[in-house]
């Protein structure tokens, strides 16, 4: 995706849909939603800056990035009509170089992502190539300041969990405590609360999986 984008601030609006998305999250989500200072953190997108300003507060909606015509592919089908197919363009590079900036900010900061498609049994899990964090039937994927200098890294774990129906994750740390390497492993409620309790960040999934509103701490 090779388009100029700008980041936008975002108004009362962006708050509530992330609220409404975090909702339909499971316990990282709720631990985040018992946050008191969601209010006054700032939240902003990243956009082209050829979009309105009224449809950039249309979160569900996409067709906020341009499509490239290349990359169209068609199929005849058996009736005799063309079938097009227009691969999605995101701003996933966007994203994975703030999380970059974020880890490279500490020795102890993480990031973590639900994978809201995955239940740790599913056998694709040991193929994908992500480690995974479970905690009871849910699964997350991670990434950490160890990772900092491995951008395709941290890209492919966005990708891994990226969902158009339900994409978040928090850009957080540990605090000196023992917490998993963020390999492959188990972790309990504990590790969490503590990662929403901490977080800086908050990202959801917006525009139809185009791009995502990033709440930050501290207005």
């Amino acid at each position: 995706m090779n388009e100029v984008l700008v980041e936008f601030e975002l108004g009362p609006a962006a708050l509530e849909y992330m609220r409404e998305r975090l909702g339909q999250g499971k316990t990282l989500a709720h631990y985040l939603l018992q946050r008191d200072d969601l209010p006054r953190g700032r939240i902003t997108t990243c956009l082209p800056p050829s979009v309105p300003a009224d449809e950039v507060e249309e979160f569900r909606a996409g067709y906020k990035l341009k499509r490239d015509p290349a990359t169209f592919r068609y199929r005849k089908e058996p009736d005799g009509s063309v079938t097009r197919w227009e691969p999605k363009p995101n701003t996933d590079p966007w994203l994975a170089s703030v999380v970059q900036w974020f880890l490279c900010g500490g020795l102890d900061r993480i990031c973590i992502f639900e994978n809201s498609m995955a239940l740790p049994r599913d056998p694709w899990l040991q193929s994908c190539g992500l480690p995974t964090l479970i905690f009871g039937d849910e699964v997350y994927h991670g990434v950490s300041n160890r990772h900092a200098e491995n951008e395709e890294r941290i890209l492919q774990t966005i990708r891994g969990a990226s969902d158009v129906w339900l994409f978040y994750g928090v850009m957080t740390s540990l605090a000196n405590t023992n917490g998993p390497s963020l390999e492959t492993a188990t972790i309990d409620r504990d590790f969490l609360q503590v990662c929403a309790q901490r977080a800086e960040k908050v990202v959801v999934g917006a525009y139809d999986g185009e791009s995502y509103l990033i709440w930050h701490t501290g207005g």
